[in-house]
């Protein structure tokens, strides 16, 4: 009993409250809603849940006390495979009579169980008197789920643009039940006629248990784009069939085809036309100025210095080694010759 007045006396002399409350279910809004209500909108796997919370502050101009670092959190509980989704806004402050939207936001997990979920909401602040001030109520969410549903959680291509290379386009699948029912005779397609796409596969049945494997299926398929495809942008079709084929999970992806075309060299005019020249030069022998010489250069120790100035002024120097050499070959076959009359 005396804890019970305690925490009377305490909610009593709060100066937190909640003055607005809306919860958006989807593109569905629940206003004006009341401590203990139960959200109008069911939600369903996948929606987006957001809690609209205006939250004032009851002190009188008089009293002149701001509540200071307020925060509001909401909780959803045991909605995620039995462990709660929590979140909490900015930190602010509030003046005396003045009051703060604030926004928090969830999204129903995909694999969730048909259930009603508690939702607590709480604010919490300190006055300049270092006293706590909160708010607190509490609100039922409940979410409904379809009793056939598929849904693909994965479609990707890769890669998702060829040119040369159209072989092992590869596709990735998954689909999970979200369902209320197990599924038999689930088929997976992958599509598209010009490109010749056309996989078919009867995966069995996918159970309707969130967070088991038995309840998804994933796999990675292949295809080539054939070699006479034209460039373009293609359409490729994942679906999933299901209850007998009478329902279905689609989605659409693009691959791009590009030509495959061959680079030719880019090669400036000017340097075409010396080019050619060259070529010509080496036709007809070459130039003079093409004419290498080799020079035997001989190794000379450091720190000496060398002056080449004028040394090949010209190739007269060279014409003239040329010249000495033949007249010394002369001369040498002159003295060979007259050797060999004296001994005659």
């Amino acid at each position: 009993m005396i804890l019970f007045l305690a925490s009377v006396a305490h909610a009593a002399g709060s100066k937190l409250f909640f003055s607005d409350v809306d919860v958006e279910v989807g593109s569905r809004t629940s206003k004006n809603l009341e401590d203990g209500e139960t959200i109008d909108d069911e939600a369903e796997p996948g929606d987006t849940v957001e809690f609209r919370i205006e939250v004032q502050s009851n002190f009188t101009n008089a009293e002149n006390l701001d509540i200071e670092d307020i925060t509001v959190e909401v909780t959803i509980e045991e909605i995620d495979d039995g462990d709660d989704f929590e979140d909490e806004s900015s930190d602010f402050d509030l003046s005396p009579g003045r009051d703060k939207r604030v926004t928090v936001q969830f999204e129903v997990p995909l694999e969730v169980d048909e259930d009603t979920f508690d939702v607590i909401i709480r604010a919490e602040g300190e006055d300049e008197n270092g006293t706590d001030h909160t708010a607190e109520m509490r609100l039922k969410l409940e979410v409904n789920k379809e009793t056939h549903m598929l849904q693909i959680t994965r479609n990707t291509l890769n890669p998702a643009e060829v040119a040369c290379n159209r072989r092992n386009v590869q596709v990735g699948v998954t689909v999970i039940n979200i369902g209320n029912e197990d599924e038999e005779d689930v088929s997976i397609q992958i599509l598209n006629p010009d490109l010749e796409v056309d996989i078919d596969e009867n995966i069995g049945e996918l159970e309707a248990e969130p967070n088991e494997d038995t309840s998804k299926f994933s796999k990675t398929y292949s295809f080539s784009v054939p070699n006479g495809a034209e460039s373009g942008s293609y359409p490729i079709t994942v679906r999933a069939l299901y209850d007998d084929d009478r329902r279905k999970a689609e989605e659409t992806m693009t691959l791009t085809v590009n030509d495959c075309g061959t680079t030719e060299p880019i090669v400036d005019e000017e340097e075409e036309e010396q080019q050619a020249e060259e070529d010509e030069d080496v036709m007809n022998g070459g130039s003079d100025e093409d004419q290498a010489t080799t020079v035997v250069v001989q190794q000379i120790p450091p720190d000496t210095t060398v002056t080449t100035e004028g040394f090949f002024k010209s190739n007269g120097f060279i014409v003239a080694i040329i010249v000495a050499e033949i007249i010394a070959v002369v001369v040498g076959i002159i003295l060979i010759v007259t050797l060999v009359a004296r001994r005659e």
